[in-house]
């Protein structure tokens, strides 16, 4: 005598797993049209414009990059700030090559101080960003049949990190903070095959969801000495991150997110000059719970820059700004990494009578990876930021 046992579906779990393989996965780079967007996403590095023009050099002392919750402290009045920065890139591939164009808000914050000591501030900031698409032709065999078709290819994603942090005037000279960090995310890949007889055949489409969320807790000094120098240091220890299927409470994968520790130094003592340097580095191998498909590479972040007051506009005085930076990209499609090396210039025009400032940029980035492939991006930052 044989009993039957009841059937308990486990084709949700397993479709979820394949989907993360398919988001994490690299694809060939001559379908996906980038080098940079490789694995879980680009970092487009969590800088405010005028650290991103500075080479990303004062990143840990600037207030307006959410990267040492103790800079929120050299904020003295209310500042609400929102920036953009579209990216337009070339992935050549031999003699072949393929632009793509790709818009991004990669930052929102709200600050203010809380009494003579304390300052708080809310933030919103892209931690990876794996947005792109592309569109190529095949040519199917069906039966005794050539037919015609287009490919398109397209994901859109990103992983946020939203930060609520605090300062605290420990000294005149110096300020302490902590942040609270909390993940979000989600990626959708799709594809889409269309024949061009499309009497006899349909389109295909192939959709994948998957959610992200998170935690993270970071601290950070700023010790300063006016019209000489200050240097920041902060240090984000990445908690849990776990990927979901659009369908499930429960996590498919678990992974961590990164760690990242930061300093950076100014050099104030050349009257209308700011000088900066910044070493940084980020534990991407961390991620590697989420899919064991990535191929993970270490950070290293190393900028320098420049913001020097140039003649006056408006009733307020242009700060003109330039850097350069170098750094590794997390994610790879093979063995080799894909450095990116970055020269940037740009401008800060105060009006309103210093009560808002509007900051823009031009990012030009060259990115190696394995031989035979490099992509050129040119990025335009734009923030603007208003004091009520």
């Amino acid at each position: 005598m044989s009993r039957a046992t009841p059937a308990h579906p486990r084709w949700p779990t397993a479709v979820a797993l394949t989907a993360v393989a398919l988001i994490a996965f690299t694809t060939p780079l001559a379908s996906q049209g980038t080098l940079s967007t490789q694995g879980l996403g680009f970092p487009p590095g969590q800088l405010s414009t005028r650290a991103n023009t500075m080479g990303g050099s004062i990143g840990e002392v600037d207030p307006l990059s959410p990267l040492n919750p103790a800079a929120v402290g050299m904020l003295r009045r209310a500042i609400i700030m929102m920036q953009a920065e579209p990216e337009y890139r070339e992935v050549k591939t031999g003699a072949a090559s393929q632009r793509t164009t790709v818009t991004r808000f990669p930052l929102f914050l709200g600050s203010m101080p809380v009494g003579a000591r304390w300052a708080v501030m809310a933030s919103a900031s892209t931690l990876l960003d794996r947005t792109w698409s592309t569109t190529v032709r095949d040519v199917q065999v069906v039966g005794v049949d050539t037919v015609g078709s287009t490919v398109s290819q397209s994901s859109d994603g990103s992983v946020a990190d939203v930060r609520v942090a605090v300062s605290y005037r420990l000294r005149e000279w110096l300020h302490v903070g902590f942040g609270s960090h909390f993940y979000s995310g989600k990626a959708v890949l799709k594809t889409i095959h269309e024949f061009d007889d499309t009497v006899r055949f349909s389109a295909d489409t192939l959709r994948t969801l998957l959610g992200f969320g998170g935690t993270a807790f970071s601290a950070g000094a700023l010790a300063f000495w006016p019209k000489v120098a200050s240097i920041g240091m902060t240090y984000r220890r990445g908690g849990s991150l776990n990927t979901y299927h659009a369908s499930q409470t429960q996590p498919v994968r678990t992974g961590s997110a990164p760690d990242h520790f930061g300093v950076s130094a100014e050099y104030l003592a050349i009257k209308g000059t700011t000088l900066g340097l910044r070493v940084a580095t980020d534990r991407w191998s961390r991620l590697t719970g989420v899919s064991p498909t990535l191929i993970v590479h270490e950070g290293l972040d190393i900028g320098a820059g420049a913001d020097i007051l140039g003649p006056r506009f408006g009733g307020g005085q242009v700060g003109l700004r330039l850097g350069a930076r170098s750094r590794t990209l997390p994610f790879s499609s093979g063995a080799a990494a894909v450095r990116e090396r970055t020269l940037s210039a740009g401008f800060g025009l105060p009006f309103a009578s210093g009560r808002a400032e509007l900051a823009v940029g031009a990012l030009r980035a060259a990115r190696t990876g394995p031989v035979g492939l490099s992509e050129n991006a040119w990025t335009i930052s734009t923030g603007f930021a208003v004091r009520p």
